[in-house]
């Protein structure tokens, strides 16, 4: 069989080589249409990412103006000061040393109970003093 007979040759009134050349497009026109709609998906899934994303940024930005709020002095201050805490005295203090003799000294049992913490006197300027869906006892927790 002879190359230019491939070319003459019929099968049912359509020459083969015909016959060839659609098949060939119909599987370039369905891959073309498979890599599209996989693109597709590809590009909402990474849109759908990129919105997570933004979103943990605005929780992250939130979360550190909370903190910001929670670490001013003067808050923190009148928190001391409504819990009756002091300052350490310099007796209390001791150097980097020093430390490890600190940590294997035994502990001697207090007698009297801890006092508990007082809570700040205006209910009204403790939930003023809250951020949003935190109470305000929850603050002197510790963490």
């Amino acid at each position: 069989m002879r190359i230019s007979e491939v070319f003459d040759r019929r099968v049912r009134g359509f020459r083969v080589v015909d016959i060839v050349g659609v098949g060939v497009l119909l599987t370039l026109v369905l891959g073309v249409y498979m890599a599209k709609a996989f693109a597709g998906r590809e590009r909402a899934e990474i849109a759908s990412v990129e919105r997570q994303i933004e979103e943990e940024r605005i929780k992250v930005r939130l979360l550190q103006a909370e903190v910001a709020h929670l670490e001013q002095p003067r808050r923190i201050e009148s928190l001391a000061q409504a819990a009756q805490l002091a300052p350490i005295s310099p007796d209390r203090e001791t150097s980097e040393d020093a430390l490890i003799d600190v940590a294997r000294k035994p502990v001697p049992p207090s007698k009297s109970p801890a006092p508990p913490i007082a809570a700040t006197p205006d209910p009204a300027l403790a939930a003023a003093d809250a951020p949003d869906g935190v109470s305000a006892g929850a603050e002197e927790a510790p963490r």
